[in-house]
């Protein structure tokens, strides 16, 4: 695993098992420490969710789910192995709902736990905080959010399936490649990163060595250099104080280059940058915080790390009228040695402002590159904003992997208005029906959240693009705000060499396809879920009731990996197959989804290395499952990416 990824999520990998030699080795360093030579490959494997999400596209995400099992209840996660859910969301919970957990094709449900219970806490292999069950809007007769950040590994195959009324869930979760050695859920998994400084952020203080700045006055139109270094490091922390104004936080902007590029990595407003960017308000996520001081002043705290490799600028940059100031505070770092460039990945932001437009999701962040984004503040003024969904679509996918069920459900939060609540993954600064006297009044204020992809930082391995709508279906007029923050290598590290059209005679030949058992479809006129369904795409494949298919795919020998990318229609519903490849078991290949309405969806099998190195051309076997409410395997075309090696 690159070392990037490993020192930013291994804290949160329950269950490795070390010493498999088929299997990259996966150290133990401390959380968010990002000590010398980093790996910008985010590795395969990724981030996705399941929720609630209207399979038709528009408002109205209640009761949706995947399917109803053979024992009538609504199965809400279904996902082959090996992975790890990493955080569970849901409101609207009824009484007597019941979630059944089974493991690695059980056919009895291991744990069996009161929807309620399991987000109040109550089971003891889910406790607080980890789990909280809190009120966190002001609509309707439950507007209490449950979360749950116990990480749940498994290593062939996790169910969960909800017996009773359900209304709204979303549930965050990784893949990794066959092969990964994980071990299957016990209660028992290390929980301290979750359980430390992502629930107190005044734990553990700054690492590195402190520098303590002059004071500074920032003259209107003025800047000033808060800190600079001349050698190669991480920055661990930053920490400024100020007189609270309005001007402070809506017009201060901070500024960060690394090693002298030609761009901004970070250029924001300091409101937006440490999470509370309408008003002065305490804050306090994992690695953020805002805390008002005594003589109308305010601290600001962050603890991203952010390394470089051979030098490093903050400034900051009074955009107002009036003098800001005097500012002081302090940056820690620790020195590395000596780094190429190549092997970085940086701390990057985007920020945007201004009116939605009809028809066209709000664009959170949109780049080529690799790296993990982490982050989402937002703050919306205007028409019913939070019914908007989430649209996150990854090294180029024509759906996305992140599709969620509105946006105060995004950020952790429900049924808008949403009342103050910090936490470590998720706030909401300020609560505008509060401030506003009535539910109509709300619209008229602006609105401020956060959510940090902590529990599970999302990789992308050559392309970002991260979107939310605006009302259910991009149909109101407001005014928004974002910064987006996420890990950047610049250059592309997934490449695509090779691509199968099927149902293309000459494609299928060159490849080798054979597939005996299956059909020609009649050509599809259908759209994909997300950003773009308004597209319709015309093409056709085949479809599979069972049999086997196979083909053969040029790679590049040098690769890390190898991504299998599959075209697929989702009016067949929970297509399986077992891969091969050169003989040997690569896993399975299973998208438990269906949507007989936005049909086209772009489904990933990523193969470990072990399958891949060395090698130009792959022989791959497909085994089509069928039979228990398992649809016709489809398939459009095959796109192959191979991860670029070190």
């Amino acid at each position: 695993m690159p070392l990037l990824l490993t020192l930013l999520l291994s804290p949160l990998f329950p269950g490795i098992v070390q010493g498999d030699a088929s299997a990259p080795e996966l150290p133990p360093p401390p959380p968010f420490t990002v000590p010398g030579d980093l790996r910008a490959a985010p590795g395969l494997g990724g981030v996705h969710q399941f929720s609630s999400h209207n399979r038709e596209g528009w408002n109205g995400d209640g009761g949706w789910h995947l399917y109803d099992d053979e024992s009538g209840r609504a199965v809400i996660f279904d996902a082959a192995g090996p992975g790890c859910a990493r955080s569970l969301w849901a409101t609207d919970i009824r009484e007597g709902a019941v979630l059944h957990f089974f493991f690695d094709g059980e056919e009895e449900p291991r744990l069996a736990i009161p929807m309620l219970a399991f987000f109040r806490g109550e089971h003891p292999l889910f406790p607080p905080p980890l789990n909280s069950y809190e009120a966190r809007g002001h609509w309707g007769e439950r507007p209490f959010a449950g979360n749950s950040f116990v990480p749940i590994p498994f290593a062939e195959h996790l169910k969960i399936a909800v017996a009773g009324e359900l209304q709204f869930y979303h549930a965050f979760w990784q893949s990794y490649p066959h092969g990964t050695p994980l071990a299957t859920f016990t209660g028992e998994e290390d929980r301290s990163f979750l359980l430390g400084e992502a629930f107190g952020i005044e734990r553990g203080g700054g690492r590195g060595e402190p520098a303590f700045l002059e004071p500074h006055v920032l003259e209107p139109g003025g800047e000033a250099c808060f800190w600079r270094q001349e050698r190669g490091g991480t920055l661990t922390e930053i920490v400024l104080e100020a007189p609270a104004t309005d001007a402070l936080i809506r017009e201060t902007w901070i500024r960060m280059v690394w090693d002298e590029h030609d761009r901004c990595d970070v250029l924001a407003p300091l409101g937006y940058f440490f999470g509370s960017a309408v008003q002065v308000r305490p804050t306090r996520s994992a690695l953020l915080a805002v805390e008002p001081l005594p003589e109308g002043r305010v601290r600001f705290r962050c603890r991203f790390p952010m390394p470089f490799a051979r030098s490093a600028r903050i400034d900051l940059v009074n955009r107002s009228a009036a003098r800001i100031g005097p500012i002081k505070g302090f940056a820690s770092s620790i020195p590395s040695r000596p780094l190429p460039a190549d092997h970085l990945a940086y701390f990057t932001t985007t920020f945007r402002e201004g009116w939605t437009t009809y028809g066209r999701d709000w664009l959170l962040a949109e780049t080529p590159g690799a790296g993990w984004y982490v982050g989402t503040v937002q703050t919306m003024l205007g028409e019913h904003y939070c019914e908007g969904n989430e649209h996150f679509a990854l090294d180029g996918a024509i759906s996305p992997q992140i599709h969620g069920t509105g946006t105060e459900d995004y950020y952790l939060g429900c049924f808008w208005p949403n009342r103050d609540y910090q936490s470590p993954f998720a706030c909401c600064v300020g609560d505008v029906m509060e401030e506003a006297g009535s539910f109509e009044g709300a619209h008229g204020l602006r609105a401020c959240y956060s959510r940090w992809h902590l529990e599970a930082p999302i990789p992308f391995c050559s392309r970002l693009d991260a979107r939310i709508q605006h009302g259910g279906y991009d149909t109101i007029r407001s005014s928004y705000g974002s910064l987006a923050f996420f890990y950047l290598h610049p250059r592309p590290l997934l490449v695509e060499t090779d691509f199968l059209d099927v149902g293309t005679a000459a494609s299928e030949a060159a490849h080798g396809y054979s597939s005996p058992a299956s059909e020609l479809t009649a050509p599809l006129a259908a759209r994909p879920e997300g950003a773009e369904h308004r597209i319709e795409l015309h093409d056709r494949g085949r479809r599979h009731a069972g049999g086997e298919i196979a083909f053969h795919v040029a790679i590049d020998p040098a690769n890390a990996g190898v991504r299998l990318r599959r075209r697929l229609d989702q009016a067949s519903p929970r297509q399986t197959a077992e891969v091969t490849v050169d003989g040997e078991r690569a896993g399975v290949w299973y998208h438990a989804d269906r949507n007989e309405t936005l049909r086209w969806f772009d489904s990933d099998f990523d193969l470990h290395p072990r399958f891949t190195a060395g090698k130009e051309r792959l022989e791959v076997r497909l085994a089509v499952r069928s039979g228990g409410g398992r649809g016709p395997f489809t398939d459009f075309a095959y796109r192959v990416y191979a991860l670029a090696a070190e």
